[in-house]
This record gives structure tokens, sequence and C-alpha cells, in this order.
């Protein structure tokens, strides 16, 4: 009897034992009074990619894992604020949980010698870098990483970040997972300023977009050192002025990664072994409640709903799950299958699944994308209807056609009244009952969220040699 309590106790406790937290703190001074705030829009940038980047590639089911964030910005990111989540945050953490600290505003060096850096906050007070610095390498936790993107001017034109087709999860995993000590960045060497776009900083943009590459610290600092270096050189030599410093970002410290039994090495590019494959690895077997998917990016919710089909081997037509489900070894195509068997708990949860996504403004992708040359009886549905309220993650895009692109960027427009010149585009978008036109929105005044997606899609119709022309 003894013995099966004890046993009864190490199940019940073993779960909890085991479980890894990823902490989050991020600082966005994104609210600075007069000329200070000519970088409020590239700070609110970095914020809507760090927050996009954190739902979409973070598996909390598959990965065994939860995630804790503390967000400061607006008139929160001041002094006072800081101090008092900051104390809270530092609370709690375990021996093999992993924290992320990223702050995006102004950065001031008062002494060009030693190079320091204070971090100018929203209220106009300040906290040394490397204090901070200190207390982060202090918590008592197995990996600790902490990025600065300050020091912020603007330069006109955006950055290159690449056109190959990304599906971060495995890399994010080891990334965040699978390394251990202090991985300390910031975005300018001693001495250097930095820069930034209405899209966001110079270092958030490449470092987001090289955390999705490469898997090691090591490999995304020089990708992120290499690609920000060489753009600040190539503005200066077209724009001037001559003696206008680059920008080069410096890393303190770069943390090693960690492989099974302690040790270290260079991590393979094989799959992870620790990660399944699946958003939710048992959702043929187990009902979730809307609370347990909070969490979850729309994207992540997208996949989890469609790798319940998958499992049955679901013939799919859409270009991005094709390939996506394509690269799962568990994954066998079943040619033709379009209506399988779901379980009742399969149901329950691809419903679930679908509700969620439409509570957060999705669903992910719209059925079947409607083109202006293809007719239909009915107006066909925005191809992302939350993409004025939320960020499109550059999977959704990949594969979309340059005529797709271009409907996509489009209904950004219509949602303003845009006045389209394509006789095409004019009847397209009259057919659909939230578009009014008004000839005087020749510039829209977009929103943070719909110039970041705006640059997005650009990017990938400038990759694809677009824009397509109706």
């Amino acid at each position: 009897m003894r013995s099966s309590f004890l046993l009864l106790l190490v199940c019940l406790l073993a779960p909890l034992a085991s479980a890894r937290q990823i902490h989050s703190f991020r600082l966005f001074c994104d609210a600075y009074p007069g000329e200070a705030g000519n970088i409020n829009e590239s700070v609110a940038a970095d914020r809507l990619m760090v927050s996009s980047f954190f739902a979409n590639n973070i598996r909390e089911q598959a990965w065994g894992v939860t995630q804790r964030t503390i967000d400061l910005y607006g008139a929160n990111a001041n002094l006072e604020q800081f101090r008092r989540r900051w104390a809270e945050f530092s609370q709690g953490i375990g021996a093999d949980d992993t924290v992320y600290v990223h702050f995006s505003g102004h950065g001031v060096i008062p002494d060009r010698e030693t190079g320091e850096q204070v971090l100018q906050l929203c209220d106009e007070n300040a906290i040394s870098r490397l204090e901070w610095a200190k207390l982060i390498k202090a918590l008592p936790c197995r990996l600790k990483i902490f990025v600065t993107d300050c020091c912020s001017s603007y330069m006109d034109h955006d950055l290159a970040e690449g056109d190959e087709e990304v599906y971060p999860w495995n890399t994010v995993h080891t990334l965040l997972l699978r390394h251990e000590g202090f991985v300390d960045i910031t975005a300018a060497s001693p001495g250097q300023p930095a820069y930034g776009t209405q899209t966001g900083g110079y270092l958030t943009i490449n470092l987001l977009s090289d955390m999705a590459r490469f898997r090691t610290w090591k490999e995304v600092f020089f990708h992120t050192q290499a690609r920000v270096y060489e753009e600040c050189v190539r503005d200066i030599r077209a724009n001037g002025p001559a003696d206008k410093l680059p920008q080069r970002p410096y890393a303190y410290s770069l943390g090693k990664p960690r492989i099974a039994g302690g040790g270290h090495a260079g991590l393979a590019t094989t799959p992870d072994p620790e990660v399944s494959g699946f958003v939710l690895p048992d959702s043929n077997t187990r009902e979730f409640t809307a609370a347990q998917l909070q969490s979850l990016g729309l994207l992540q919710l997208y996949l989890a709903r469609n790798e319940i089909f998958a499992r049955h081997g679901y013939d799919f037509s859409t270009p991005m799950l094709q390939r996506y489900f394509a690269a799962q070894p568990w994954y066998q195509r079943r040619p033709g299958m379009k209506n399988p068997e779901l379980s009742r708990i399969e149901s329950r949860n691809s419903d679930l699944i679908l509700q969620v996504e439409k509570s957060k403004g999705g669903p992910f992708i719209a059925g079947k994308i409607q083109l202006p040359d293809q007719g239909g009886s009915k107006p066909a549905p925005d191809v992302f209807a939350y993409s004025s309220k939320q960020m499109i993650p550059r999977p959704a895009l990949e594969r979309l056609t340059l005529p797709q692109l271009s409907i996509a960027r489009n209904e950004i427009y219509a949602r303003h009244g845009y006045p389209f010149r394509s006789k095409t585009l004019q009847q397209f978008f009259a057919r659909k009952p939230g578009y009014r036109r008004n000839p005087a929105a020749t510039d829209p005044d977009f929103n943070a969220v719909e110039k970041q997606n705006l640059w997005l899609i650009k990017k990938l119709e400038r990759i694809k040699g677009g824009p397509h022309s109706w």
C-alpha cells in the first residue's frame, strides 16, 4: 500500500518537476514625447514583430513548456513600472527555464571611451544597460537572452531578408531550449549609432529573421551582424554623409549549444529529436479547452486544426499545407482523401480550434482565394481578414502567387476606401460589402500593423518578380 501511494505521488509530481517555462520580459519605448518620439513608430513595429514571433513559433503542448510574458509599452514604459514589473518577473524562475529580455527604444552613450549604454525610458528616466545585464545574467536558469535595439534613427529603405521559405519551429526550439549560458546582443558596437525604419529596428528585423533560419546563437548573430553592417555601408555610399558611422551589432556573449548528457557540440542540421512535429501531439486523444489554446497564434492554430486531418492522410490543396505536411515524417498522403472519418474527440477539437481562430480575427487563411478574373456568385472573403489588426506570418505568404499577393495587399488599401485606378480592382472590391470608395483616400493613414504587413507583402512581391498588374 505504501509503495503504491509513493508511486502515485511520483506520477502526480513528475509533470510539475519536468515542466519548463519560457519567461519573456519585453520593454518597448514607443511613447516618447517631443522630438524623441521620432522613433515611436519603429519601436511599435518591433513590438508587433517580437509578439508575433513568439505567438507563432513556440509550441507549448508539443515542447512541454509554458510561456510567461510581461510586456511594457506606451505610458507603462516608465521607470516605476519597470522596477515593479522586473521585481515581479525575476521571481519564480526555475533552473531549467529560459529567459528572453528585449528592449527597443533610445540608447544614450554618455561615455564614448567605454561605450557604456544608458537605456532611455518614455518618462525621460534611464537605466544602465550594464547593470540590467548583470541582473539578467545572475538569474538562476539555464539560458538567459538579452537583446537591446537602441540608438535608433531613420533610414529610407528596407532590409533584404532572404528569399528562402521559412518554417522555423525546430530552429526556435533549439535556440530557446537546447542552449545554455548568456546570450547578450546589442544593436551597435561601442560608440556607434543604431538605425531603424518605420517597419522596425535593423537589429530586430534581422535578428528575428535569422532566428527562424539558424540553429545556434553564433550563426544567428554572425548573419545578423553581417547583413546589418552591409546595409548601412550601402546606404552611406548611396546617400551619405561620408562621415556617418555604420552600424555593426555587437555580442558580449552568445551562450553555447547543449546536447544530451550535459556535453556541448555544434548542432546538426537534422530535426531536433525532442520536437514531435505536431502543434498539439494528442489532439486525437484528448479534448482541449479554449483556455489551453489561447497562447497559440493564428498560424499555430491553423496548423493544429489541419494536422487533425493530416493524421488521416488528407490530400491538401493549399500549397502551404502541402509543403508543410509533406515535410512531416508521420504524414502519409492518401490521394483524393477529402472526407476522413474523424473521431468524436477529433471533431470537437477541430471545431474548437476554428472557434478560437475566429475569436482571434481568423481564420488564418480564407478557404479558396478568389481572384477578380475567377467570377463567383458571392463576394470573395478577404484573404487575410485580420491583416489590419494582426501581423501576417511569413509562411502564409510564401506560397501565394503574385495575383494572390496583390489581392492580399490591396484589401488593406480597400479598408481605407482607396480609389483604385484599375477597373478590375474597382469592380472586385466594389462587390465587397465593407468597401466604400473615397476619392480623397489616395494616401491612407495606415496603422502600425498594416504598415508591417504591407512591407512584408511588398518584399515577397519583389522576390517573386512582381507586383502583378491588373
